[in-house]
């Protein structure tokens, strides 16, 4: 101490080890034996530029993540992504490492094994324990399906709830897109086979994959041994009244569906019907959204008279389906009636006349139930 500057202090003995735990973290992370008064002080410090899988496996201070986070260029937000600084970015770098090319999701996969595969610079992620438990969920936009091998992804990353997949995107040729980024026979029963493994997976959307009835018959075969997906999406794919039936399947008297998106699909009369009478016994269902469909008025109707008895229904979106005086006098019992829960209804772009509207303005304004009427861009009042 007599040899140093006047003013100046020396380096206590926990400081200094606290300075060289800091600077070697990454080559020898040591966090086991530090004291809890001071493990918020070395975490506070770390460099945010070490090794991300190091990170994840030896870090567990969420403040450090929100660092992290906010250090990323493209504003990552906490509801946006999950329910811990840590999952977000965890859930982040997954989505990044395999959205960089084209070809880097088997690559992705492939680190996702136990070869120890690290030619794109990343190592195994299967023995990251940590990085596992922190992902809830998964989304493939716009990527080539083919090499996303769903079944090995969930058996590795055991808590994960939610998968999101989409095909074709606008902007591309449409035979380019079919080709490559459509759902293939074998990507469906490598779905099918996931969802036959239960696991935590409760939400399942594959959007915009040209999925037509054959493909979703496959996906069937594992959603119903599954069992357990509250949330189905869909949309824009090419399922028509024969698929409908098949999700009927789903929509049993001890069905635990809850949400169910068919929008923009081939589904007419026959689809409606299908759906009428499996929403007779099912009481999981609260959301249904069929928006551009060709349900017409006939389809409207039989799809109606199932919430006519009881239903657990509390929103429909049934916009763009042609529908007409006949759904607009359905629905307006129904609103009437004692057992609606409807909060939420959307007719809009639709084909209901002034009256029909007026009709149905009056029925929610006495329903028991507020609902919230959207019934814009109908023939009459387009004009």
């Amino acid at each position: 101490r007599e040899h140093l500057p006047a003013g100046v202090m020396a380096e206590s003995l926990v400081q200094k080890c606290t300075r060289i735990l800091i600077e070697h973290f990454e080559s020898q992370p040591q966090h086991e034996d530090v004291p809890a008064w001071l493990l918020r002080h070395l975490t506070g410090n770390i460099s945010l530029e070490i090794d991300t899988l190091k990170a994840l496996t030896h870090v567990f201070d969420d403040e450090y993540w929100k660092r992290r986070c906010d250090e990323l260029s493209c504003g990552v937000c906490l509801h946006q992504w999950g329910l811990t600084w840590k999952q977000c970015f965890a859930e982040h770098f997954i989505c990044q490492v395999s959205a960089q090319t084209g070809t880097v999701v088997s690559r992705f996969v492939l680190l996702l094994c136990l070869n120890g595969d690290s030619t794109s610079g990343t190592q195994s992620l299967l023995g990251v324990k940590d990085f596992q438990d922190y992902i809830f969920s998964f989304s493939f936009k716009a990527l080539g399906l083919s090499a996303v091998k769903l079944n090995s992804l969930c058996s590795m990353l055991p808590n994960l709830t939610r998968v999101e997949l989409s095909g074709v995107q606008s902007g591309l040729p449409t035979e380019y897109a079919l080709k490559h980024f459509s759902l293939k026979l074998a990507d469906a029963r490598s779905v099918a086979s996931a969802l036959s493994n239960p696991q935590c997976l409760a939400t399942l959307i594959i959007q915009s994959s040209s999925i037509n009835d054959d493909l979703l018959r496959v996906l069937m075969n594992g959603l119903v041994t599954n069992g357990g997906v509250t949330h189905l999406d869909l949309s824009h794919n090419e399922i028509t009244d024969h698929g409908v039936r098949l999700i009927c399947s789903l929509l049993g008297e001890h069905g635990v569906l809850a949400y169910l998106a068919l929008a923009d699909n081939l589904i007419q009369r026959e689809g409606g019907r299908y759906l009428g009478k499996a929403l007779c016994a099912n009481q999981s269902l609260v959301a249904l959204n069929l928006r551009l469909n060709r349900l017409k008025d006939a389809g409207g109707e039989h799809l109606l008279d199932g919430l006519l008895e009881k239903s657990s229904l509390t929103a429909i979106n049934l916009a763009a389906n042609f529908l007409g005086s006949v759904t607009a006098l359905t629905l307006s019992r129904i609103l009437l009636g004692d057992s609606s829960h409807l909060r939420e209804l959307d007719l809009s772009s639709n084909e209901l006349s002034n009256r029909d509207m007026e009709v149905l303005q009056e029925a929610a304004r006495s329903s028991l139930v507020t609902c919230n009427l959207d019934m814009r861009l109908n023939k009459e009042s387009a004009g």
